[in-house]
């Protein structure tokens, strides 16, 4: 009997040990791992220029400047970028003359976004508060400095004139007004109102901007440019 038993477990296709998995066939092995796909179009090169990846929207940044400054209605000339010692210009234009044809005297070198910024002044300021004031449009800016790779008068970093982000206005010449030199006016005429109020005003598009009665650096002229400090703080004296 037990020798029955023996046979008949023998002869069971389960009683061979393996049997089952034999009849499965051999375990299958894990698919190829796919290659690594291949990396977007350009990705490659962007890596292998370095910093390339950064020049074209920087590029594109200073075409769209240069756009809106045609728009404006400004004269100007596109400069190569100025790098002298540590002062620079990335995107320079030389500004001949401003919105409503008013001519820069001297033709001035300066960034590009600083230059949208005194054409701003110039056409939403300048002119209605002289036509306000003195019953007259500008026809020239005088200019004193614009570029210039120098310190601040006090303390030793770089003006903003070193990066093209700053102009000294001298004075005006009107179509219908005797010329007007930036200094302390007759307290109540018309010049001094206007004066006071293009200098106030400029506080809206420029960040710094002193002129008579700041300090003693600034009695005969108005210094404005476009310092980026920290929550939008602004210097109007």
């Amino acid at each position: 009997m037990a020798l029955l038993l023996r046979l008949l477990i023998l002869a069971t296709p389960f009683g061979v040990p393996g049997a089952g998995l034999a009849q499965a066939g051999p375990p299958q092995l894990p698919p190829p791992r796919p290659d690594r796909p291949a990396p977007p179009a350009g990705e490659l090169d962007q890596k292998a220029g370095g910093g390339e990846q950064q020049t074209v929207p920087v590029a594109e940044a200073d075409e769209a400047c240069l756009e809106r400054l045609g728009k404006l209605g400004v004269t100007f000339e596109k400069r190569p970028a100025v790098q002298e010692n540590s002062c620079r210009i990335s995107s320079p234009v030389s500004v001949s003359a401003l919105p409503n044809g008013v001519e820069v005297a001297p033709a001035s070198l300066m960034e590009c976004s600083y230059a949208e910024g005194l054409a701003r002044w110039v056409a939403e300021v300048v002119v209605p508060r002289a036509r306000e004031h003195l019953q007259s449009v500008p026809t020239k800016l005088l200019i004193g400095t614009a570029y210039q790779c120098r310190d601040q008068r006090a303390g030793s970093k770089l003006s903003e004139h070193a990066f093209g982000n700053s102009v000294d206005v001298m004075g005006f010449e009107f179509d219908k007004h005797p010329p007007l030199t930036i200094g302390f006016q007759t307290e109540g005429s018309p010049e001094a109102t206007f004066q006071t109020a293009i200098q106030k005003e400029a506080c809206t598009i420029f960040t710094t901007v002193l002129g008579p009665g700041a300090d003693d650096d600034h009695g005969d002229h108005l210094h404005l440019d476009a310092r980026a400090r920290k929550g939008d703080y602004r210097i109007c004296q």
